[in-house]
């Protein structure tokens, strides 16, 4: 009996021995496995493409006049109907336009007009949106219930019912009782902007909301991100004083700092002037993730005024050249008639 115990610890000794060094190669196995997984992933990650910077032309071009048979309360611009080229999408009242911008002149291409329940009660003046969803357009205005989701069926403009209320950044948004602004008191806003498909100069996704106040200021938040579009950090908070209704956010020059495009806070019945306003360069200069603060209020790097009211803007490509062009809707005091500019 001693020596079968002496046997079987000898076997349980050599048995633990074993299980030890089995142990041991599992885990470096382990670790190695770990080690090509991080290498895989990181190499198969996203990569950052910082953009490639253009030199606008800057010779502003009227390209002509359209009769809208309505007041135009927003604008947008998009290429919806997939030939390359951006279109011009003017909301008004009553209707949706889409105009071609490509080449020397515009071209109508369709009108979608709104149905269904007026708003009760009406705002104070029209007010309307337009956002860009995927391939269609989201419009509504002011007098009408629910807004309107705009696509194209082949060469056919068409439209169908949407939901209540005024798409603004994502969220559904409704105006103060009677007035013209969103939200009541100082939190009262005439609109917002919101992109994120720009980068900063390295290439790291910006995340950008823009919020035009009731007072005139054009606040403008900047969120930079890892390379998958994830794990945003502030990168700064700006303003931009005396802005009126048209306003938009873009990367005009694609120099990897974002631009506030802007119209002027004029009285209805004055001259009004189109801003590019570079956002701070410590937007692009920041460390990644540090919080930086400034006002955009320098030299612009354009500058155009018009004698009549800048009612809407949109930043695109509308020739299909890979260049982004502003594009200015102009409009006298209570005029139907608006003109379109391309200002690069």
């Amino acid at each position: 009996m001693g020596r079968v115990g002496v046997v079987v610890a000898s076997v349980a000794c050599a048995a633990a021995g074993s299980a030890r060094a089995d142990d041991g190669y599992f885990t470096r196995l382990a670790g190695a496995v770990r080690a090509q997984l991080d290498e895989a992933a990181t190499s198969h990650g996203a990569k950052l493409v910082p953009p490639v910077a253009v030199v606008p032309r800057w010779l502003p071009q009227k390209l002509g006049s359209l009769d809208l048979g309505a007041p135009i309360v927003a604008v947008a611009a998009a290429d919806l109907d997939g030939d390359g080229k951006a279109e011009v999408y003017l909301v008004t009242s009553r209707e949706v336009i889409a105009v071609s911008i490509a080449g020397k002149a515009i071209r109508e291409l369709g009108r979608v007009a709104f149905t269904g329940e007026p708003a009760v009660p009406a705002s104070r003046d029209v007010v309307g949106t337009a956002v860009v969803d995927g391939n269609a357009l989201i419009a509504a205005a002011s007098a009408w219930t629910k807004d309107l989701r705009v696509e194209w069926r082949g060469k056919t403009l068409t439209a169908r019912h949407g939901a209540p209320g005024f798409r603004v950044c994502g969220d559904r948004m409704q105006l103060a009782p009677g007035r013209n602004h969103f939200r009541e008191g100082s939190a009262a806003v005439f609109g917002a902007r919101c992109r994120d498909d720009l980068t900063d100069a390295a290439g790291y996704p910006l995340h950008i909301r823009g919020e035009l106040s009731a007072t005139g200021t054009l606040e403008v938040t900047v969120a930079r991100c890892a390379p998958d579009g994830s794990a945003c950090r502030p990168a700064g908070v700006f303003a931009l004083k005396d802005v009126g209704f048209a306003f938009e956010i873009a990367d005009v020059d694609r120099d990897g700092t974002p631009d506030a495009v802007v119209s002027s806070a004029s009285a209805p019945g004055d001259a009004d002037a189109v801003r590019v306003v570079p956002l701070p360069e410590s937007v692009d200069a920041a460390p990644h993730g540090k919080d930086r603060a400034g006002n955009p209020a320098g030299k612009p790097l354009f500058k155009k005024p018009f004698n009549g009211g800048v009612a809407g803007l949109a930043v695109a490509d509308g020739d299909g050249d890979g260049v982004l062009e502003v594009i200015a809707v102009v409009r006298l005091p209570g005029a139907t008639r608006v003109d379109l500019w391309r200002l690069d």
